[in-house]
């Protein structure tokens, strides 16, 4: 195989043979919802750009901006990265639990639930039966069953945990049922709290910009972070640097990232304390974001020269570096005087994409490439995919990070000035939205060549890896590493 996405090639185990259909499931599920979601995403940011152009599809009502982009964003938050996340989550549970999976029906029971639940959701926003509260779009029926579908995946989660191996218990596993246990609990409540019992007023938007908030750093972060700890030592085969400082990085978040989501409602009739608290909560979500950053950069400090040739490693790190870029930028407009500033412009949705593909979506990428073949018994098909992959989307998410904050901080001022009229405004950021445009048309070719890399991997015959000679496979037997 093309030793520059050599992997972490160990022969498959009982345990991985047990949970291979469900976790190959939602992988297979997660790609198809990525290329739908990148698809969106191409179209919304061509309708800003040149709404009347032919390609942005005018006078198609169920196709406008206002249902486009719910779909694109419903489709990469619960479709590709929470369908992904729990696959890789699945995988590692079982992997660091050492128990193989007893009852395969359930976690298959929970992705058939979870597609068909994405599926109907997104089918009702198109029809204009989306709720308009952003990433809590779905029909109640709907958000019921993916609910359905997560308290499955929880009860698994915690019931593997509880009959593990005895022995060290891995800081991933802390992470994982985190994820697992506060995602559902935040998903009915929210959902709860603004369909059938109707909170009056105000409170729902404290509810939902606490949802938001929330998804991001207490479901798909965990998941995130969770194989970033997993993989990285065995890559570079040392244990993570600290347990006790990512079990510090891991406390961190639990008690600050649930307040987070509000800063975006800087200035609206709620109550002084609450946005105080969410301004606060994300300064020092900076804390446990060092933390995980010193610990990956001490534990694959000695070992930078992996780079040239491990493809898995680069989105690894590329998503480690994105996580403090994300959450430094969040920090920053939390404070008010900036906030006020960024609040009604380009910047949160900048800040969005980092979090949301920069960071998650490129550590899952990573993991993706290091599970799969250890599942299916096979390479992947064509190296030059992943390379493509990877390249088009650091030129496009670097290109798409910066143009965002740039216009954002240019529409903000212009915006503070009364003698500046909206018509000019749009004048001054239509180049940023052009170069929008083709950093999002660099990510929607990068997804592209990731989903049939996939394809290729699930569908075509290919020989099954050969043992190679030990000079040619230092890399191939990397001894579980814990990180007790």
């Amino acid at each position: 195989m093309n030793q520059q996405i050599r992997l972490l090639q160990e022969p498959t185990d009982s345990v991985e043979r047990s949970i291979r259909v469900p976790v190959l499931i939602f992988f297979g599920a997660a790609a198809f919802w990525l290329a739908l979601g990148s698809l969106f995403w191409l179209l919304n940011v061509s309708q800003t750009y040149t709404p009347a152009a032919w390609w942005a599809l005018p006078g198609i009502g169920w196709l406008s901006f206002g249902r486009s982009y719910p779909v694109f964003l419903n489709c990469m938050v619960y479709g590709w990265a929470s369908g992904a996340g729990i696959g890789v989550g699945l995988w590692l549970l079982a992997k660091l639990c050492g128990t193989p999976l007893s009852r395969p029906s359930l976690p298959i029971v929970a992705a058939a639930l979870w597609n068909v639940g994405i599926g109907l959701g997104i089918l009702s926003i198109l029809a204009g039966n989306g709720s308009g509260k952003e990433m809590l779009e779905f029909p109640g029926p709907v958000a019921f069953i993916l609910f359905l579908a997560l308290l499955i995946i929880g009860f698994w989660a915690v019931s593997i945990f509880l009959h593990r191996k005895p022995g060290a218990t891995y800081v991933s596993q802390w992470y994982l049922i985190g994820a697992f246990l506060w995602f559902p609990w935040m998903y009915a409540t929210a959902n709860a709290l603004l369909y059938p019992f109707q909170i009056p007023g105000v409170a729902q938007s404290a509810i939902h910009g606490w949802f938001s908030g929330a998804l991001l750093q207490l479901w798909l972060s965990p998941i995130a972070l969770a194989a970033s700890y997993y993989f990285l030592p065995k890559i570079v085969e040392k244990p993570i640097y600290s347990y006790r400082l990512a079990l510090f990085g891991f406390w961190g978040m639990a008690i600050f990232g649930g307040w987070t989501g509000l800063i975006h409602l800087l200035g609206g009739p709620l109550p002084a304390w609450m946005i105080t608290a969410s301004v606060v909560a994300n300064v020092l979500m900076m804390i446990p974001v060092i933390a995980a950053a010193l610990n990956f950069h001490l534990t694959v400090r000695d070992s930078f020269e992996d780079l040239r040739w491990h493809l898995p490693l680069r989105f690894l790190l590329f998503g480690g570096f994105a996580y403090m870029v994300w959450n430094s930028l969040g920090a920053l407009i939390s404070f008010r005087a900036i906030g006020h500033l960024a609040q009604f412009t380009f910047v949160p949705a900048g800040h969005l994409y980092l979090g949301l593909v920069a960071f998650c979506s490129m550590i899952l990428f990573g993991a993706l490439y290091l599970i799969m073949p250890r599942l299916l018994g096979r390479d992947w098909q064509y190296p030059w995919l992943v390379k493509t992959h990877l390249w088009f989307n650091v030129v496009g998410l670097g290109m798409i990070g910066f143009d965002l904050v740039i216009s954002g901080v240019i529409q903000g001022f212009a915006l503070q000035d009364p003698k500046i009229s909206m018509a000019a405004i749009n004048d001054l950021i239509q180049p940023f939205l052009l170069v929008q445009n083709v950093a999002v048309l660099l990510i929607f070719l990068a997804n592209i060549s990731f989903v049939a890399a996939v394809k290729l991997i699930l569908l075509l015959p290919s020989r099954v890896r050969p043992q190679e000679p030990a000079a040619e496979s230092s890399n191939e037997s990397v001894p579980e590493v814990s990180i007790a």
